[in-house]
């Protein structure tokens, strides 16, 4: 059943996504090493942007030599400023590209650590 009440015309919640890219030391992937430092880093990453109260994290992938870490909130520019601290000070981190996506219809924006 529809709200009589909601309007139509109301914007849609935006979600801003944003992706950290790291490359790992083989093509596939990674040494297990790597992989623990990442789960490290992505704990972290989750602890720091809940928080913020400025997103959320959504998973990571790994395969062909590069992990990324999943990340979405309302404000991009909030997200990264929650987790740019811990990505300066984390070896996996400054060597990481951050691509951001404010929004479906935006073109994405590269961030080099």
């Amino acid at each position: 059943m529809t709200d009589p009440e909601a309007d139509d015309d109301a914007p849609l919640h935006l979600e801003h996504d944003l992706l950290i890219r790291m490359r790992l030391s083989n093509r596939a992937l990674g040494v297990n090493a790597e992989r623990v430092a990442i789960e490290e880093l992505a704990d972290q990453l989750e602890a720091a942007v809940l928080e913020a109260g400025v997103g959320e994290y959504d998973g990571d992938e790994f395969g062909g030599g590069t992990c990324v870490l999943f990340f979405a909130g309302a404000d991009a520019d909030k997200l990264l400023a929650a987790m740019t601290p811990l990505l300066k000070r984390h070896p996996m981190g400054r060597s990481a590209t951050v691509t951001i996506q404010r929004g479906s219809d935006a073109a994405p924006e590269d961030v080099k650590f």
